[in-house]
């Protein structure tokens, strides 16, 4: 793969929503449902993988090399997501036949990845903290060991390391919807009363609800 700033279109000091902002409009483009071709829209959905990751973003710059994640585990996680929020509809225990199943699905994903942007903006105010501090945190003995700016230092990679993790998966869940996208969930026969769509609703939302308080295993730290 060549530069995936110059695939992207974005400055080498870009911002990830500058990046984000970047991809998306491109694949508007080159996705091969737009017209554009498969090679194309490869290229570019890993360019984004790389400068979306904090980890692959600075060993590019600093080694020009590229990891990327395998297409395939990507898939296999993305499916693993879908398949959670499938089941937290099954077991709402009502008619889903009137409801926008895939709407409602796209919408608790999409509050996973907030969630996710959440907890990795609260990582680098943390991680600007313990940085502060351990440039002024000084040992009274000049040759002792500074203990306190290691374990600072410790919090600070910690950090970054959460950050990765919820960086992998944004993208997972990011997959997920491009993947949703794909498919469609076919009205039935039945037409559902609207005091059982709203009901149905109800417990469907507060399914999703109950299920954000647990940990994700592919996106929380």
């Amino acid at each position: 793969m060549s530069d995936p700033y110059g695939i992207l279109g974005v400055r080498w000091d870009a911002s990830q929503e500058e990046i984000q902002k970047a991809y998306r409009q491109k694949a508007k483009i080159l996705h091969p449902d737009a017209g554009g071709s498969a090679e194309a829209f490869g290229e570019l959905s890993q360019a984004y993988e790389v400068l979306s990751s904090t980890e692959r973003r600075e060993r590019y710059d600093r080694t020009g090399e590229v990891k990327p994640v395998p297409r395939s585990n990507l898939d296999d996680n993305a499916t693993r997501v879908i398949a959670r929020k499938l089941g937290e509809f099954i077991h709402a225990e009502h008619d889903m036949t009137a409801i926008d199943l895939a709407n409602l699905i796209e919408e608790a994903i999409q509050a996973d990845i907030a969630r996710c942007r959440d907890r990795i903006s609260n990582q680098w105010r943390a991680i600007e903290r313990a940085t502060s501090l351990r440039d002024r945190v000084k040992h009274k003995n000049k040759d002792a060991d500074n203990r306190l700016a290691r374990v600072l230092a410790w919090h600070e990679r910690s950090a970054k390391y959460l950050i990765a993790k919820d960086e992998d998966g944004i993208r997972t869940l990011e997959r997920a919807l491009e993947m949703l996208q794909e498919y469609s969930f076919a009205s039935g026969p039945t037409v559902a009363v609207v005091d059982d769509t709203s009901l149905a609703l109800h417990d469907v939302l507060e399914c999703l609800k109950r299920a954000s308080q647990f940990q994700h295993p592919h996106i929380q730290p």
